[in-house]
């Protein structure tokens, strides 16, 4: 932890200020820090999108069934796993804890609260009007909550009434590098996340453009009302979620219609396959491949309240055969530019050929995560259907299909339908995991196994060669790893190099 509040305000201040060189003049220090002046520094400190939006963590990459961890993979394209995924996807937490803190999420979310923290202490110095510091300070809470919200599902057990007095997270509110790192209780996190999400409610910045692209590298009405809803969600409060998915839902509706507002990149990849061959394959990206440097690529995407994303730094995401097969191949254009046939090609495995395929939003790393119209839609339709208005959440839901699925189609293929609570449900939860792949079904599957549903659980198994810190054994009988619904392991580790740093003040998960 001191490690992350030491370096911060190089991370998070000098790339927004390398031009102001008398702001600069000295380095920031444990005990003498720069900090921004006046609003002018605040508002280039927020405006560093880079700072804030990626999201590379390998549990929610890794560790669900929407990603394929399979020996016939492996057997076919040896390079497709490295142990790292393995560890992750077995759910190895011995291992998980010795990995470091690369891709655990553990010090990028901290640095970001740090941020917030460095706000909220220097903001009330600045020469700003109160509506001024008030957006700021709201903007702060909410990049808190967020960044808090997301550690508690990665490292911290499911929040239920018998999981309240489990581990949370440290507490911090302070840019104090002496402030305690001992982990509160989830109910003091989860108290905290609350009460900086209605602080960061009073913000009246509204959703809106900025030179033609939209505002979502900031926090607005919508972009909050939007994680509230995610928030009460994951708390299985489905009244308050659907509330605050209708508030972001007025303020901004828009959908990208799949029919129109998509195609395939202008220049398709190739690839020369051998054994058989040698034949030449052109892979079809979606036309945002190209963009892995172009953020207003995303921004223009239009859909986002609020901008973030899942980075997968191995550039590999290997959709399930199970998320596979709940996709209506033939008309949902959402396989069609987003599931890039013969992606193992482009990765090497063409001799001999092996043919799987890569799921692609943008980039081969990035998937939008932050709260969008898509996920409003579909948090309003599971919220209809699991409060007895099942009819009125298939409509919801088929407001997206329409955007999603080929216009040319039968009805039938496009619209939902459901003769039952129970069958809208689950329409309503596979339409949820096509539309929001990867990025969100770490965080539904805790809360399906702890709602009082028993109709949504999900006991996660898969089958794979053992594997050791630097090896996957290949010449070893395949294991059955399985995640059970109540499973401790539902909470990763902490990287073992934090507890060192925090010389044992930090506590370790247990299993």
């Amino acid at each position: 932890m001191k490690k992350v509040y030491k370096h911060i305000l190089v991370i998070a201040i000098l790339t927004s200020f390398l031009s102001c060189d008398s702001f600069l003049e000295e380095s920031p220090t444990k005990s003498a820090s720069i900090v921004p002046e006046s609003l002018a520094h605040f508002e280039a400190l927020l405006n560093d999108y880079s700072n804030f939006s990626d999201e590379g963590i390998s549990a929610l990459m890794f560790g669900t069934d929407d990603y394929e961890l399979s020996t016939d993979l492996y057997d076919g394209f040896s390079r497709a796993y490295r142990p790292s995924q393995a560890i992750f996807a077995t759910w190895d937490m011995d291992l998980v804890a010795n990995e470091g803190t690369r891709y655990s999420g553990w010090n990028t979310e901290f640095e970001k609260i740090f941020t917030a923290n460095l706000v909220l202490e220097q903001i009330k110095d600045v020469d700003a009007t109160d509506s001024e510091k008030a957006n700021l300070i709201a903007e702060a809470h909410f990049i808190r909550a967020y960044s808090y919200f997301i550690l508690s599902n990665v490292f911290c057990l499911p929040y239920t009434e018998a999981n309240k007095g489990e581990l949370g997270l440290p507490i911090k509110q302070t840019t104090s590098f002496d402030e305690a790192i001992e982990r509160a209780t989830l109910e003091e996190t989860y108290a905290l996340i609350e009460s900086d999400l209605m602080k960061a409610l009073e913000i009246t910045r509204e959703f809106g453009q900025v030179n033609g692209l939209n505002n979502s590298w900031r926090a607005s009405t919508a972009a909050v009302n939007g994680f509230a809803a995610r928030y009460y969600l994951a708390l299985n409060k489905y009244d308050m979620a659907q509330e605050y998915a209708q508030n972001a839902l007025d303020e901004f509706d828009g959908l990208r219609n799949y029919n129109t507002g998509m195609r395939y990149s202008d220049i398709p990849a190739q690839a020369t396959i051998f054994n058989p061959g040698p034949i030449n394959v052109d892979i079809l990206y979606p036309y945002t491949h190209d963009q892995q440097n172009v953020v207003e690529d995303r921004l223009e995407f239009g859909e986002s309240y609020y901008y973030r994303q899942l980075r997968n730094a191995y550039w590999s995401y290997w959709p399930s055969q199970e998320l596979l097969g709940i996709y209506d191949q033939a008309n949902d254009l959402r396989y069609r530019y987003h599931v890039v046939e013969d992606y193992t090609y482009i990765r090497g495995a063409i001799s001999p050929a092996y043919s799987y395929p890569g799921y692609i939003f943008f980039f081969k790393s990035d998937i939008l995560s932050g709260p969008s119209v898509s996920e409003m839609l579909l948090i309003k339709a599971e919220c209809q259907v699991r409060q007895g208005m099942w009819a009125d959440g298939i409509t919801t839901a088929n407001v997206l299909r329409v955007a999603r699925m080929d216009a040319t189609a039968d009805p039938s293929d496009i619209n939902l339908s459901a003769t039952s609570q129970g069958e809208a449900l689950t329409k309503i939860l596979e339409e949820r995991r096509r539309e929001l792949p990867f990025v969100h079904r770490w965080y539904d599957v805790r809360r399906y196994n702890n709602n009082e549903d028993a109709s949504d659980d999900v006991v996660m198994t898969r089958t794979f060669y053992p594997f050791n810190a630097s090896a996957i054994i290949s010449s070893e009988a395949p294991i059955t790893y399985t995640l059970e619904k109540n499973s401790r392991k539902f909470a990763y580790p902490i990287p073992n190099d934090e507890i060192l740093i925090s010389n044992g003040k930090l506590e370790q998960n247990k299993y």
